[in-house]
């Protein structure tokens, strides 16, 4: 069963998050040929204040 996990820094509407799963398991049960019920999606909200790139924080 197909896995998948984003990670985003900062947070997501809920229609962000549904446009999301959506379109990610349309694209997934195309390619992998696996039925809708057996693709899985996690969405991972990190704080800002708990990501850095380039050695600065992004809050």
């Amino acid at each position: 069963m197909p896995i998948i996990t984003i990670e985003n820094a900062g947070e997501l509407t809920i229609e962000q998050k549904n446009q999301l799963i959506r379109r990610l398991t349309d694209a997934v049960s195309e390619i992998t040929k696996k039925p809708e019920h057996y693709i899985y999606v996690k969405i991972v909200e990190i704080p800002r204040e708990n990501f850095g790139i380039g050695g600065k924080s992004l809050k």
